[in-house]
């Protein structure tokens, strides 16, 4: 049994991270938003993380440059983070946090989000039509 019963073939969206397609749950035909972390983007932000903190080691050797700042901890802090921007179960829980906390607001809409369909590296949340901030009056 596959979870959805249309799919688009291509994104509709890019995420920092992953890539957006529309779907729709075969088990209730609701339209939904499917985050897909792009490949290798583990791999890749690890290797570039230990770089910048090999780096950031170096520099240490030079107390001129590391006088007000150590980037070293600066780093430590970013990748931790960075790490649980990885971790889509992180954002489905914030997400349904979030629109709980939100429900005094009825004129915000914060999409339900689906911990049974989510895992580290998809995340299905419902499927919200609306415009770019940008394009807004």
């Amino acid at each position: 049994d596959e979870l959805f019963s249309e799919i688009t073939p291509e994104p509709v969206a890019a995420a920092s991270l992953g890539q957006v397609y529309k779907a729709t749950l075969r088990s209730t035909g609701q339209t939904v938003a499917v985050k897909v972390q792009r490949p290798a983007v583990l791999e890749t932000v690890s290797l570039d993380l230990y770089l910048a903190r090999e780096l950031g080691l170096f520099v240490r050797n030079f107390p001129q440059l590391v006088d007000r700042l150590d980037a070293v901890a600066l780093l430590d802090e970013f990748a931790y983070r960075f790490y649980q921007e990885l971790d889509y179960n992180l954002e489905c829980q914030n997400g349904l946090k979030i629109r709980e906390q939100m429900k005094v607001l009825p004129m915000v809409v914060i999409p339900d989000n689906f911990p049974e369909f989510t895992s580290r590296r998809v995340h299905v949340a419902e499927w919200v039509d609306g415009e770019k901030l940008s394009q807004s009056t």
